[in-house]
């Protein structure tokens, strides 16, 4: 593939704002379905599926601490990213600690969703995905780390940050399908 078109920034560009305000998160399952959108000049993934719509857990944070950050490296002729995603839950609790404790050995997929709206896939790689089972991919999210505490002063803040990462052999896609959320129940399904 040659280079056949170059990159504008125009006016909206430059007012687009900064952060994450929607964090989705779920386990790869062995019905799991991803339909990448093959336009010309598209980079995303139209749909994600799982014997039906697609059941995500949303996982809320403190305002202004998520964020992504994508490095990309290449190493004898193969480029690999590391996509990261971090966010800080407030105040230490036992059931946050639960939830927590439950992703430590997950192969997840994330969808981060900025706040110029645009959801961005993690833990999802066309470039090397299993051709029969999607689930058996060897790119997904995983938990990097976490850390935090009570602090030490009475201004101190109390919580966690976690970090998750995904190593894949292309950068984020954005997902166009939809995306129904159910903030009440910190649920969200992808699907038709």
């Amino acid at each position: 593939m040659a280079i056949d078109t170059g990159i504008g920034v125009v006016c909206s560009n430059l007012q687009s704002t900064g952060g994450i305000k929607q964090i989705l998160l779920r386990s790869w399952e062995t019905a799991d379905v991803i339909t990448y959108g093959d336009d010309a000049g598209e980079w995303d993934i139209d749909n994600i599926q799982s014997g039906g719509d697609a059941a995500w857990f949303v996982y809320e944070f403190k305002n202004e601490t998520p964020a992504l950050t994508i490095n990309g490296t290449k190493e004898n002729g193969s480029t690999a990213f590391e996509c990261g995603l971090s966010f800080m839950i407030p105040q230490l609790e036992s059931a946050t600690f639960h939830a927590m404790q439950e992703t430590l050995d997950q192969c997840m997929m994330g969808i981060a969703i900025d706040t110029n709206d645009n959801a961005w896939v993690l833990g999802v790689t066309k470039k090397y995905a299993n051709e029969d089972v999607a689930s058996k991919s060897q790119t997904y999210l995983n938990m990097a780390t976490i850390e935090g505490g009570t602090g030490a002063a009475y201004s101190d803040e109390s919580g966690i940050t976690v970090s998750l990462m995904a190593r894949q052999f292309e950068l984020p896609r954005k997902y166009v399908g939809t995306i129904t959320v159910d903030t009440s129940a910190l649920t969200a399904i992808t699907g038709a």
